[in-house]
């Protein structure tokens, strides 16, 4: 049996990972699932040209296309610029913030690839994703591993995730389409009413209507004192349980362009 098509739309990125074994073993695991897509934001750089060429190819084995077929991006934000929904992984969940088995993360992001490319994100093995990393996804995954050491190897968290996303696609292909439900899947494995949202935004859409909200919000003040980075968070995560649409993206930036032609109409001087 081939690999499901819409494994192709699934985009494993790594960010700023440390050690070219890491990323080796994570291309093999890739491929034992039948995922090819690969990129690393904020790639690591050697004295010796050829130290992560060495390293990582030793630990991909017979998954070296994989590793040469390798996207490097500067950022994060560059390396999900054209996906319809970033999945971010982490092994303890922030405070307030829902993630997801693998098993119930899975059928979510399959969901979204129908529309697109989608993005699941690693960080970095001994820091995991930062918080500003963190806010760029719109969904977390978590392994429930046990708590007395639940930080994983990179390829280990890696291939866990990948083999439910196989599971799922394999069980989607073997489905027809009217008969597998749309909607997103809640922890526990419950299905909520809520579809999956039509014509998703790609994150480049999403960050610009992000950076043109900031900028509105320091005009007219709301942002000033030293909590501007934890408010900026915060209304993220708002958006992000949302998952916008195209359209309400644009309804979005609709408003806050009235915002700002209304505060230039103030501001000018009447005569």
């Amino acid at each position: 049996m081939d690999d499901p098509e819409i494994l192709s739309r699934v985009v494993v990125v790594l960010s700023r990972p440390k050690s070219p074994g890491n990323v080796g073993s994570v291309a093999r695991a890739m491929k034992n699932m039948g995922l090819t897509r690969l990129r690393i934001a904020g790639p690591a750089r050697f004295e010796d040209p050829s130290f992560f060429k060495t390293e990582a190819g030793r630990m991909a084995w017979n998954a070296a296309d994989v590793l040469e077929a390798r996207e490097e991006h500067p950022s994060l934000e560059s390396a999900v610029a054209d996906t319809v929904l970033v999945a971010g992984t982490t092994s303890v969940p922030p405070d307030g913030l829902a993630a997801f088995a693998p098993r119930d993360l899975a059928p979510r992001l399959l969901d979204a690839a129908e529309s697109g490319a989608v993005a699941l994100v690693l960080g970095r093995e001994n820091l995991g994703l930062t918080r500003a990393e963190r806010a760029r996804c719109q969904i977390l995954g978590t392994i429930p591993a046990s708590p007395l050491y639940a930080s994983l190897n990179l390829a280990q968290a890696a291939l866990i995730f990948l083999y439910e996303i196989r599971l799922a696609a394999l069980e989607r292909a073997g489905a027809p389409r009217s008969a597998r439900s749309t909607a997103p899947v809640a922890p526990g494995g419950g299905r909520r009413a809520r579809a999956a949202p039509h014509d998703p935004p790609a994150q480049a859409e999403i960050e610009r209507f992000y950076g043109r909200l900031a900028e509105t919000l320091d005009a007219i003040g709301f942002l000033a004192g030293g909590a501007r980075e934890h408010m900026i968070r915060d209304l993220r995560r708002i958006f992000n349980r949302a998952l916008l649409t195209r359209r309400e993206v644009a309804i979005l930036e609709g408003i806050v362009r009235r915002v700002d032609a209304l505060r230039a109409r103030s501001a000018s001087p009447r005569t």
